[in-house]
C-alpha cells in the first residue's frame, strides 16, 4: 500500500549528501533499521522507485529522516537533492529485517560505511533512548575524510553521554594531520571486537564489496556465527 510523504524540512550532510525529513501522514509505523521504497515523480513515464533506511527512530511528530547521496546524473537523487518543503511524493510502508531485537542479549558493534550509517543512526536513537543502553554499543564507520563524517556531532556527543557508546570513525584518505583511525573498517574490527569483550553481535551496512570483507573477518579470523553477523546491502 502506498501513502503520501511530505518533504517538510532539508539540509545537506556533507557536500553531496541531503538529509530530508518526511512526513508520512497518520498511521505510519516503522522499527529502528526498515527501509522504505519512494516513487520519485519524473515528467514522463512511470514514477522511480528508490530505496532508503530510515536514518531516525520513531518520534512524537510521526516525521521521520533519510540521508540521500546525490549521484551525477542520477534522476532519483537529482530530484530529492532538489525537492523544497512542501513537495510530496508516493511512499511504501516501512520493511526489512535489518533490526535489533527487543532484548539485547550481549554488546552489539554496528559497523557502516558512507549512508550505511543511515539505519545504525536510528538504531542508536532507540536504544539510547531513555539515557543509556541495556548493552555497550559501539559505531565504527568508514568514509574517505573527515568533511564525509555525517551526524558526527551528534554521535559524538551521544559518545561523550557516557550512555555505554563509543563512536568510532575512520578514514580512508586521512592527511597527515590526522590523528585519529585511519584505514578500512575491516582492519578495525577485531579490535573493537576485544573492547566489547568478544562475545558481541555485529550489524554491517554499506556496499557489498565492504560486507564481504567484515564478514571474512568476523568468521575467519575470529570464528563468528553467522547468526552473530546481521547485514544489509545497498547495492
Amino acid at each position: 500500500m502506498l501513502r503520501t510523504a511530505t518533504l517538510r524540512a532539508a539540509r545537506m550532510l556533507s557536500s553531496d549528501v541531503r538529509e530530508l525529513t518526511l512526513d508520512p501522514g497518520e498511521g505510519f509505523a516503522f522499527t529502528p533499521g526498515q527501509w522504505v521504497s519512494l516513487k520519485i515523480p519524473r515528467a514522463e513515464g512511470d514514477p522511480l522507485p528508490r530505496s532508503y533506511s530510515i536514518a531516525s527512530a520513531p518520534r512524537s511528530d510521526g516525521c521521520f529522516d533519510l540521508a540521500v547521496t546525490r549521484v551525477e546524473g542520477g534522476p532519483g537523487s537529482t530530484w530529492l537533492h532538489a525537492a523544497q518543503p512542501g513537495a510530496t511524493l508516493a511512499m511504501s510502508e516501512a520493511t526489512g529485517f535489518f533490526t535489533l531485537p527487543s532484548t539485547l542479549p550481549r554488546p552489539v558493534l554496528l559497523v557502516a560505511t558512507g549512508t550505511g550509517v543511515a539505519p545504525m543512526r536510528a538504531m542508536l536513537q532507540g536504544a539510547l533512548r531513555d539515557g543509556a543502553a541495556a548493552v555497550p554499543f559501539a559505531l565504527l564507520f568508514g568514509v574517505r575524510t573527515e568533511s564525509d563524517v555525517l551526524y558526527a556531532d551528534e554521535f559524538r556527543a551521544l559518545a561523550a553521554r557516557g550512555a555505554g557508546f563509543r563512536f568510532e570513525p575512520t578514514l580512508s584518505r586521512a592527511d597527515e594531520l590526522h590523528g585519529g583511525r585511519a584505514g578500512y573498517v575491516q582492519s578495525h574490527v577485531p579490535g573493537l571486537v576485544r573492547d566489547l569483550g568478544g562475545d558481541c553481535d555485529v550489524y554491517v551496512c554499506g556496499l557489498s564489496a565492504m560486507i564481504k570483507e567484515v564478514r571474512r573477518v568476523l568468521k575467519e579470523d575470529l570464528g563468528f556465527t553467522r547468526d552473530r553477523i546481521h547485514t544489509e546491502r545497498y547495492d
